[in-house]
This record gives structure tokens, C-alpha cells and sequence, in this order.
């Protein structure tokens, strides 16, 4: 099975209608989208289950009512009375068939708000043959999803549709997936299983039960014994029913559990939280202090010499007016006419000549008051010069001072309010962290609730053993008194004939399983080992189908729990490069009697390297043409450069994104563009 192309009209980021052809060669069978950081891929990603399921990928503590299907741009252009369609086309087709997979959405507006409401939704699938699209046939609508689910089955969407960024476990909306029987699905196990559930795991419906019907006896004691044998089968049903509601049951307060562990674990650093909040509040503190000292430097620097600044054309102006008209002048600083009085007065000089009038001593103070003020403002020019010089030093660099103390005030604004919305994030996450002793509380009661019904289980399992024991032997009573009725033997060889095809199936599906069981578990440790180049680790499949991980220590490996995201990544990959080469493998084996299961699968890739290092990419990346017949991978431009896939790639595209526009846009790329990055 193989993807062609996918519209998307109105999804999300895209407006309008956006189309991606995809390549179907069998040797250039990558097709490559290439885009920055929140541009579109993962939309793209997105309208792939959207399309076949109806549903996103959603991000955990959110809903799928959380997330706007309908483009924003299209939205805002909505009145309370428009109406706006936002659909999805998918078209695949194997060997034989072509199928045309169309799922729309009408959507109102809750105006005045920006939310688009949902009016009516309509699935519709197409098949055509491949070597004719006019024979278009449309699928009943009520079976559009039963059809969608066989050739794209639900419970295997994780490794087909593969989300590096957010899947770090195999699970589907929190709850663990069955892993192991998404292995008989995809190597052809499930076959078998069919087959004995027709045959006789169906209870009234099944095969053998339908046969046991045509039988019939004669007299009392006959009629006695098939009405035990009936009672007997009615119980097991009913044992049956109860087991599978108590599944249900298990099943529900396993994914409880399972929630509130991951709960306990992600909160499992509480302490440390409190610890980082407690510190960025002393961090915030100080900060805002430094800010406001920083201000009050600035405002005082610029008070206590600003006005030397912008006096300073002024005082310029002024020497040269001055200059202008005082002419030649002799000056004696900071002196002025009364000081020449006041020694006149005292009649001694300050050196102890005494002073009388027409002395020549006192001709020359006389002399020298005459150039003194007021009479003379040359001591006054003076000092105004060397006020206006001494100003002038002292503001010469100001400007850049003052600039390199404003952009030190801005930066130690940002730095508080970087501080303060980190102080805020880590609030909120602080509110998050509620009552762990209730969780804890809460969890006790889900695993004794396991316990309890996990009893419960196991006796029903014992009820339905004792049962079919004494089934057995009312029937072996039957068949002595069935033996003289011809057309009775009949239908006997023939429920014996059913039971014994049963038990060869069970049989052969036990060997079958064990041996795919081994096979898996060393081809999965072959491409760990290849694409992440991991020599003092492994991973393996445990008689449950969980993937573990072990790490060598001394002279053996011991199991590691505790994974960082991008080990749970590489686990992961790896398993999923193993099923798909050995579902492909098997595709190739004809002659191996019910090994064709289903089709194998494309595989779409959503950031799929982005825990990844360099290396790890290369060695992944050279896998994947070889394990899938098509490869259709959502990537970063930075990480394609590592891949060296350029000559698999047979169509490629680049998602673009006006900073001014909200949507994006698809564009095709030449060979010589991806291939130059």
C-alpha cells in the first residue's frame, strides 16, 4: 500500500487548498517536506489521521475538542451566518485498487468570537481500479470506517504515522497499546486468529456451535443431556461476558494507574521545583533592586552634569560676544576692587610695607584696583573661561556615558522581566502540583480494585474449565445415543473435523507465534545495534511483547527502566524498522501458506530525528528505504543534511512562512535544492 498525494483545504495552518504528490517509485521511494520550527509540518503530519480516523494526534492534558480544525484566516472572514468547509483527501492505492479517502468538516463561527463550531461532518471513501479511475465505486458510508480501519488499521497508526517529537512510549491517548497484537496483524498472525474465532471462539455464533445444532436426539434422557450441554454453554457465555466487562474494568484502572505513576514520576523532582522557585524569587529581588540603583545612577549622572552640556553653544556664543568688546584686559583671579580697600584701609600690605597715600606702594595698588571689578571686568572674563573650559571637560564624554548607563538600565529591565515571567511559568507549574498524598491515595484503591477483580478473573477462568469439562462428558453421552441416527454421525465428523482443524490451527498458530516471537527479538537487537551503534546496550521483546532495554554491566546486562526521551526514541524506531522489514519480508514469502496479512504499510515521519544525534540519523535513515516501500518524511533543514537520502528521494517539498502572514504554503523543491542543503 502506498500513498499518492493528500489535499488539505482550510486544515489548520493551511488556507485554501494545499496538494502534496507523493513518490511511488520503487527506488526513489522518499518523499521529503522540509521546513523550519513551527511552519506546518506536523500539520501535515496531523491531517494524515485526521483523514483516517477522524481524530488528532493530541498532546497530553489536552482533548481533541481543544484543537481548531478550521484555518484562523478563514475563520476571521466568517460572520454568525457564513458557513466554511475544512477537508481532507487522501488517496492510496495498492496492486489493484485505488482508494479515494475524503473526510470534511462544516464549520460555523460563534461570533463575535475567533471559534469555529462544528455544523456537520462527512466521510466518504472511493475505489477505483488502478488501471481505470472512471470506475469510481463510493463505499457504503457505514462501512466507510470498517474499510478504512482494514487497510489502515487504528491500533497500528503509532508505527505507521510516527510522531518523534511526541510519541517517547508506545501508547495511544495515554493507555499502553497492545503491542502484541499489533505483531499479529502485521505478520500475518491474525490470520490464524480469525480463522479460530470463526471456527469456534465465537461462542453461539461460531462454527462448531452451528453445527452442534443440526444435531439432534431422541427421547427423555437425550433431551436431558442437550439441555445440560445447553445450560453448560449458556454458562461459559455468560462467564465469558463477565470476563471480558471485568477486561474492561482492568483495562480502565490499569490506565488510571498508569496515569498517576506518569504523574508521580513527572512531579517526582517536586523538591527541586520548589527549591528553583524559591531561588528565582531571591534572583527576581535582587534584580529589581539592581534596576531601580541602576535608574538612580542614571537620573543623578544626568542631573549633576546635563546642564553643563547643553550650556555649552550658549557659553560658546558668549565668549565670542564678550571677546567682541572687552578689548585688551588684565586680570588678577578670584581678586576684586574691596580687597585692594580692605588693605588700603589696614595701611600695611600683606607683606608688612606700610602703606601712605601717594607712596609708591600705594600708587601701585591704586594702579592695580583700576583693573579689578567693577571697573574692570577682565577678572570676571577670566574665571568665566575657565568655568566654561572646566565644563566643557567635564561633558565632553557625557553623551557616551550617559547612552552606555541608559542601555545598561534597559538591560537589567529585561533581564527582571525575563526573571519575572520564568517566576510566573514556574508558579503555574507550582499550582500543578497538587495533593500527592490523594494521588497516592487514589492509586492504592485502583490496584486494589485489580486485585480484587484480577480474583474475580480467575475464578470465572476456573468456572469456565469445570464447565467445559462437564460439557465434555454430557456430549461424549450424547454421542453414544447420537450413534443411531445416520444424518446425526454426519453433522458429529463434522463438529469433530472442525474441533480438530481448531486444534491444528492453535497449534500452528503457537509454533508460528514462537517462532516470529525469536526471529523479531533478533533482527530487533540487529537494527539497534546498526542505527544507533549501541555496543554496551540491546533491546528485546519480553514473552508480553514490552520493549526492554538492558545495559551491560559486569559480565552480563541488566534491565534499565529509567530512559532519557531519546533512548525511548531509539527503542522505539528500532521496533518499528523491524516490524515493517519483517511484515515486508513476509510479503515476499508466496509460498508460505498464510503469511499474507495485510498489506505492508507506507511510513509517514514526523520529526523523526529530533532527539536524535548526527550519527544516529545517518544510520537510521539508511534503513528506512530499505524496510518500507514508501517513506514520507517531515523534517527539520538542519537535520537533512545528515540523512544522505538524497538519492532515494523521488519528490520533495518546502514548507514556507511569511513572518507577516499566519498560514503557510507548500512548495515544490528541485534536485538541486534539497540536494545542495
Amino acid at each position: 500500500m502506498q500513498f499518492e498525494r493528500i489535499t488539505i483545504c482550510n486544515f489548520m495552518r493551511y488556507k485554501g487548498e494545499n496538494t502534496l504528490q507523493f513518490s511511488c517509485d520503487k527506488e526513489k521511494n522518499v518523499t521529503v517536506v522540509l521546513g523550519d520550527n513551527t511552519a506546518g509540518k506536523t500539520t501535515i503530519a496531523q491531517a494524515f489521521r485526521w483523514c483516517l480516523y477522524g481524530a488528532v494526534l493530541a498532546e497530553r492534558g489536552k482533548r481533541q475538542e481543544d484543537y481548531q480544525l478550521l484555518n484562523t484566516d478563514t475563520l476571521a472572514l466568517m460572520d454568525a451566518d457564513s458557513r466554511a468547509k475544512v477537508w481532507v483527501e487522501l488517496v492510496a492505492a495498492d496492486e489493484e485498487k485505488r482508494y479515494i479517502i475524503r473526510r470534511e468538516l462544516i464549520c460555523t463561527r460563534a461570533f463575535p468570537a475567533m471559534t469555529a463550531e462544528e455544523f456537520q461532518k462527512k466521510l466518504t471513501v472511493h475505489i477505483a481500479d488502478v488501471s481505470s479511475s472512471q470506475s469510481l465505486i463510493e463505499v457504503e458510508p457505514r462501512k466507510a470506517d470498517e474499510l478504512i480501519n482494514e487497510l489502515f488499521p487504528r491500533n497500528l497508526s503509532h508505527y505507521f504515522l510516527f510522531d518523534g517529537e511526541r510519541w517517547s512510549d508506545i501508547s495511544v491517548n495515554g493507555v499502553k497499546e497492545n503491542i502484541r497484537d499489533s505483531v499479529h496483524i502485521l505478520t500475518g498472525l491474525s490470520a490464524y486468529q480469525a480463522a479460530m474465532k470463526h471456527l469456534k471462539d465465537m461462542g453461539s455464533y461460531s462454527v462448531i456451535s452451528k453445527f452442534k445444532k443440526k444435531i439432534s436426539g431422541s427421547g427423555n434422557l437425550y433431551d436431558n443431556l442437550e439441555s445440560d450441554c445447553q445450560q453448560c454453554g449458556r454458562k461459559i457465555e455468560h462467564c465469558k461476558r463477565e470476563i471480558e466487562n471485568l477486561e474492561i474494568n482492568l483495562s480502565n484502572y490499569n490506565k488510571k494507574c498508569q496515569e498517576i505513576l506518569d504523574y508521580l514520576n513527572e512531579n517526582k523532582n517536586t523538591e527541586l521545583l520548589q527549591s528553583q522557585y524559591h531561588n528565582l524569587g531571591i534572583v527576581k529581588k535582587s534584580q529589581a533592586q539592581l534596576c531601580l540603583n541602576q535608574y538612580k545612577l542614571f537620573v543623578n549622572e544626568f542631573s549633576k552634569r546635563a546642564y553643563m552640556l547643553f550650556a555649552e553653544p550658549l557659553i560658546q556664543e558668549t565668549l565670542k560676544l564678550i571677546r567682541s568688546v572687552a578689548g585688551e584686559r588684565r586680570d588678577v583671579p578670584h581678586m576684586r576692587q574691596a580687597t585692594i580697600d580692605y588693605i588700603i584701609q589696614g595701611k600695611r600690605c600683606i607683606c608688612g610695607t606700610p602703606l601712605a597715600p601717594g607712596s609708591k606702594e600705594w600708587n601701585c595698588l591704586m594702579e592695580q584696583r583700576n583693573y579689578l571689578p567693577p571697573a574692570d571686568i577682565g577678572s570676571l572674563l577670566g574665571e568665566f573661561e575657565r568655568t566654561a573650559s572646566w565644563w566643557r571637560g567635564h561633558a565632553r564624554n557625557l553623551p557616551e556615558e550617559l547612552r552606555e548607563k541608559a542601555l545598561q538600565v534597559d538591560d537589567n529591565v529585561k533581564n527582571y522581566e525575563e526573571t519575572c515571567n520564568e517566576f510566573i511559568l514556574l508558579e503555574q507549574r507550582m499550582d500543578e502540583h497538587v495533593d500527592f498524598a490523594e494521588h497516592r491515595r487514589r492509586l492504592k484503591s485502583y490496584q486494589n480494585n485489580i486485585q480484587e477483580l484480577s480474583r474475580k478473573k480467575g475464578e470465572l477462568q476456573g468456572q469456565i474449565s469445570s464447565l467445559e469439562r462437564q460439557r465434555g462428558r454430557l456430549e461424549e453421552e450424547m454421542k453414544g445415543l447420537e450413534a443411531r441416527n445416520e444424518e446425526n454421525r454426519k453433522w458429529r465428523k463434522r463438529v469433530e473435523l472442525a474441533e480438530a482443524l481448531y486444534q491444528k490451527l492453535r497449534q500452528d498458530f503457537s509454533a508460528e507465534e514462537k517462532k516470529i516471537f525469536l526471529e523479531l527479538n533478533q533482527q530487533i537487537q540487529y537494527n539497534f545495534g546498526r542505527m544507533f551503534n549501541a555496543k554496551d546496550k540491546k533491546i528485546e521483546l519480553s514473552n508480553q511483547y514490552e520493549i526492554q532495554m538492558y545495559y551491560k554491566s559486569g559480565g552480563g546486562f541488566r534491565e534499565e527502566k529509567n530512559l532519557s526521551e531519546g533512548e525511548k526514541i531509539a527503542r522505539n524506531f528500532a521496533f518499528i524498522v523491524t516490524i515493517m522489514d519483517y511484515s515486508q519480508k513476509r510479503k515476499k514469502e508466496k509460498a508460505m501458506e498464510l503469511s499474507q496479512g495485510n498489506d505492508t504499510l507506507p511510513i509517514v515521519l514526523d520529526g523523526p530525528f529530533s532527539k536524535l544525534g548526527d550519527e544516529n540519523i545517518r544510520l537510521v535513515s539508511k534503513a528506512l528505504p530499505e524496510v518500507s516501500e514508501q517513506v514520507i518524511l517531515f523534517m527539520l533543514k538542519k537535520d537533512w543534511k545528515y540523512t544522505n537520502l538524497d538519492r532515494f528521494v523521488g519528490s520533495a517539498y518546502s514548507i514556507e512562512k511569511d513572518p507577516e502572514k499566519s498560514y503557510a504554503s507548500i512548495r515544490k523543491m528541485e534536485v538541486s535544492e534539497y540536494g545542495s542543503i
